[in-house]
């Protein structure tokens, strides 16, 4: 799984908590963005925290993304 995140975005810091928990479960790879990055390649507008799965597929929601990281 690979996590992006930019600094002051709202949402980062509880998903760097669920990583830090997570560490060692997963493999998890942290990306730093830019605010005006577009990370995902569907969306018109940048959007971070995201989680782009092994599968492919991303999560966008901050609580969606903290639940994945606990499982």
């Amino acid at each position: 799984m690979r996590l992006f995140l930019s600094e002051g975005a709202p949402g980062c810091l509880p998903v760097l908590a669920a990583a830090g928990r997570a560490r060692g479960r997963a493999e998890l790879l942290i990306s730093t963005v830019g605010p005006e990055d577009c990370v995902v390649p569907f969306l018109t507008r940048p959007k971070v925290p995201v989680l782009q799965l092994d599968s492919g597929n991303y999560l966008f929601s901050t609580s969606a993304i903290c639940r994945r990281q606990n499982l």
